[in-house]
């Protein structure tokens, strides 16, 4: 009777997971290879105390020395678990939830923990007691925060009456320094009482301030802070905010995560320079003396320490790039342990994590991914031999405006002095002019080839209209024997090099740069690579510009489309949307190439295809349906991430049209949805989503009923200058959330601190 009810759950289980054939793909920017590693002998060795695929990390020592709690990912999303410092037995679930929880800390009696958790949304801290032997649920918790922007780091002081924390509470969200459609937050140091009461802000800092310590003593603060606009450095400041100043030496950088352990001596974590490795490094801030002696050669975070002499830090070997994920993320291409499950209504979800910038596409029924590399990393990766006679013309110039200067001396009683010195900068004025056009095609300014070339002839044209008439005084000055012949022939000298010069770039415009970009089959489980073609774009589009972005598969996976050029460009950069034939193995540029065109999408039968193109000045989402191109929304806002749902009869993008002006820099996006009328026209755009931050790369459920898409609606679940060093990019829009198109409902997908985004939802059989 066992064995047939053993039977019928595992029948009724499977049965379960047979309906459940709706896959989620994310890029995820998260780590890999991180454990946990203990030491009982002052740091002099290490070995692992956890060994698990899955990220573990940010561990904690009990006040008595027997317990270790660690956050780790093994179940899907992190989660605190605990495991005795002397047993072998496997780590505990110590909190039950369906959210975050990480970043912990004792209070100096052992009966409370604090820690840091998306229970209610945003990164809130919360308080929880200590039972090592018991499960408690998140709902038990005390949040002892209740703020709308991030908390984190909580750190008990000695005490135990006062908490210290980072939050980004105090500043305005402003645009990022380099990845302007990026919010960037600012945080400070701020204490309160055990209990949540008596706030106090510390602080008041341009960057971020983190990890705060107490001293000895409870009367002073010591932190982290990149408030100098390079890399962070320690500091401390007494609990009213007076006195703040520098620990660390200016020359040592990249530290991070302090943890005092008695006045003479504060170790932290340090990103070396010179091989990318992050390691524990030991301070006294008194003599300002550095100890490396923990260094390993491995990573080496976050590190906690018991006055017994056992130390704890999270880290692993340093990563590798792999044939399965070249030239994006070191390490493997799926997160490990996935794909994780989740639920949303009745369906049930299989959540795989890609891990690189923009999510590469599942080939339908299959194990495997697809995604693109180009080895060019710089401008020099892209030139060919035939940029190197153009060495030529800087050289060119300053002999020619040495000789202008030379001969206005020598000749200064024939010919007036600033004749000749006109020449000097009119030699100058030219070169600098066609380095200038050659930076429009292989600089910052680039611009399609067969303009760059329009552009060349129109100036050949003009140089030689001025070469003649050039000529035509010197041969009427040498007729009469006048000492202006002789200038007059070294313009024609000049003119004519540089004329040579546009010619030489007319005939070869297209052969100064070279790109290649190669696109790759992967198994995310075994991690066999297959490669599939490569892509060089037509000969009118600028090499610089081929970066490919927004790989899908068409909904019959027969073909791949993808877009190449500027992602965040201007309307008319170039950019334009390809086709890849699986069956045929070719290639089809199936938009033009004199506008801003990408990020396609088609309809399950191939029969219509939405993309944003700027083509009007203004970026718009247009419709081609058998031919007929209709603009769908051409308005002044910027629009993007159109996609198009199966039946082809809904159509979602992002657009700034509503959007919050941020500094007047850039204004955040929401979801727009646009459907299919009774006579076969389009609707209206309706705004379907209205977090005043950004919202991002929205796609639909394969039943068109739900839409997935990234948002930074939840703000960042850790400090920010942390993951941005350590972790490759600041949580932008960071988490994945499901939303129901007839009522609005919204079910948040992940949870964690890692940059997350651009969801794709398939069907899988």
């Amino acid at each position: 009777m066992k064995q047939l009810f053993a039977f019928l759950g595992l029948f009724v289980l499977s049965f379960g997971y047979g309906q459940a054939s709706d896959q989620v793909f994310f890029s995820s920017f998260r780590p890999q290879g991180w454990d946990i590693h203990l030491s009982k002998d002052n740091g002099k060795s290490f070995s692992p105390f956890t060994i698990n695929k899955s990220l573990d990390y940010d561990a904690k020592i009990s006040p008595n020395g027997n317990w270790i709690v660690f956050t780790s990912e093994r179940l899907g999303k992190p989660h605190l678990f605990v495991k005795h410092i002397d047993g072998d037995t496997l780590p505990r679930l110590l909190i039950k939830s369906k959210s975050m929880q990480d970043q912990v800390d004792f209070s100096p009696d052992g009966k409370w923990i604090a820690l840091v958790s998306s229970h209610e949304g945003n990164a809130e801290i919360y308080k929880l007691p200590f039972k090592p032997s018991e499960t408690l649920d998140i709902s038990e918790a005390i949040n002892l925060t209740k703020n709308d922007a991030g908390d984190f780091r909580p750190r008990f002081s000695n005490d135990g009456n006062h908490i210290a924390f980072s939050s980004d509470r105090s500043h305005d969200i402003k645009p990022h320094k380099f990845l302007v459609f990026a919010m960037q937050r600012t945080g400070d140091i701020f204490t309160m009482s055990s209990d949540g009461t008596n706030v106090k802000r510390l602080t008041n800092s341009e960057g971020w301030d983190g990890s705060p310590n107490w001293s000895s003593d409870d009367s002073k603060i010591v932190f982290y802070s990149n408030k100098s606009g390079g890399r962070p450095h320690l500091y401390e400041i007494d609990t009213n905010g007076d006195n703040e100043k520098m620990i660390t030496p200016g020359d040592i950088g990249g530290a991070m995560s302090p943890l005092v352990i008695n006045d003479t001596r504060i170790l932290f974590t340090n990103e070396n320079d010179y091989n990318g490795v992050f390691r524990i490094l030991e301070i006294n801030p008194s003599t300002k003396v550095i100890d490396s002696s923990l260094t390993n050669g491995i990573h080496m975070m976050n590190v906690d320490y018991h006055k017994s002499g056992v130390m704890v830090f999270h880290g692993g070997k340093k990563l590798e790039e792999t044939e399965s994920n070249k030239g994006d993320f070191y390490g493997d291409i799926l997160v490990k342990n996935h794909p994780a499950k989740d639920s949303i209504e009745n369906k049930v979800l299989s959540l795989f994590g890609i891990r690189r910038s923009f999510v590469s596409p599942p080939v339908l029924n299959s194990s495997k991914v697809v995604y693109s590399y180009n080895p060019a990393r710089g401008l020099g990766d892209f030139i060919t031999p035939f940029m190197y006679p153009l060495i030529l013309l800087p050289v060119l110039a300053l002999i020619w405006f040495v000789m202008g200067i030379f001969n206005s001396i020598k000749k200064r009683k024939q010919i007036a002095f600033w004749k000749y010195i006109l020449f000097s900068v009119l030699s100058v004025f030219l070169i600098v002019f066609l380095i200038k056009q050659l930076d429009n095609w292989v600089g910052f300014q680039v611009l399609p080839l067969n303009v760059v070339r329009q552009y060349l002839v129109i100036a050949l044209i003009v140089l030689l209209v001025a070469l003649v008439l050039m000529y035509w005084l010197y041969k009427k000055r040498k007729s009469n024997d006048k000492p202006m012949a002789s200038l007059y022939k070294e313009y024609c000298i000049m003119l004519f090099g540089v004329g040579l010069g546009l010619i030489y770039m007319v005939l070869f415009t297209g052969s100064f740069l070279s790109s290649t970009t190669t696109f790759y089959m992967v198994d995310y489980n075994s991690n066999d690579v297959q490669k599939l073609f490569d892509f060089n774009a037509d000969k009118d589009f600028n090499p610089q510009s081929t970066s490919v972005i927004d790989t899908k598969f068409t909904p019959n996976g027969t073909a791949i489309q993808f877009s190449v050029g500027s992602f965040r460009g201007s309307p008319k950069a170039q950019s334009a949307v390809y086709k890849y034939d699986l069956l045929d193995k070719t290639i089809e540029r199936v938009t033009p190439l004199d506008a801003n065109y990408g990020f396609a999408d088609y309809s399950e039968d191939n029969s219509i295809m939405v993309y944003r193109s700027g083509e009007t000045g203004n970026m718009d989402i247009y419709v081609n349906e058998k031919g007929k191109i209709t603009n769908l929304t051409n308005s002044e806002a910027k629009e993007n991430f159109p996609t198009i749902s199966r039946d082809g009869n809904k159509i979602i993008y992002c657009s700034d049209e509503n959007g919050k002006d941020v500094k007047g820099i850039v204004k955040t996006m929401d979801v727009f949805l646009i459907e299919r009328k009774l006579d076969d026209s389009w609707s209206s755009p309706k705004q379907i989503t209205s977090y005043s931050g950004q919202e991002g790369h929205p796609h639909f459920s394969p039943d068109g009923q739900w839409i997935i898409y990234a948002t930074e609606e939840f703000g960042i679940n850790d400090e920010q200058p942390i993951v941005q060093s350590c972790v490759f990019a600041p949580q932008m829009y960071g988490e994945i959330v499901a939303q129901r198109i007839s009522d609005g409902k919204k079910i948040r997908l992940t949870h964690n601190k890692w940059e997350e985004g651009a969801p794709l939802w398939i069907y899988s059989e």
